[in-house]
């Protein structure tokens, strides 16, 4: 995953802070402190393409004979969209910006 904000590539092993909403998924991240999403529609669409392929899959093997094509159809369906679904899963959505520390503005001082 990388980080917009920062441009940083961030591992799911460097996320300390993370809070869970159902499928939806806040991180925060370890180099800037920005707040994140992972998106939730994509996470449930991915789920659902996964779900096609194994009804697809059983379609296939306890269906009368004339009906695999219909099973192979579903598996190939189903196998695009967790495809496409997990690439769109993988952008980070910019909850917050992270806070400015370097110029001294962020902690309670006001320009005089």
């Amino acid at each position: 995953m990388q980080c917009p904000s920062c441009q940083q590539v961030i591992r799911p092993s460097q996320v300390a802070d993370s809070t869970t909403h159902g499928v939806d998924v806040h991180v925060v991240c370890p180099y800037c402190r920005a707040r994140l999403a992972v998106n939730g529609r994509a996470t449930r669409a991915k789920l659902m393409g996964f779900v096609l392929m194994m009804a697809g899959s059983g379609v296939m093997l306890w269906a009368p004979e004339r009906s695999w094509v219909f099973g192979v159809m579903v598996c190939i369906a189903g196998g695009a969209m967790a495809f496409s679904a997990r690439r769109k899963e993988r952008q980070l959505l910019w909850l917050d910006k992270p806070e400015n520390r370097g110029n001294g503005l962020g902690e309670g001082r006001r320009r005089q």
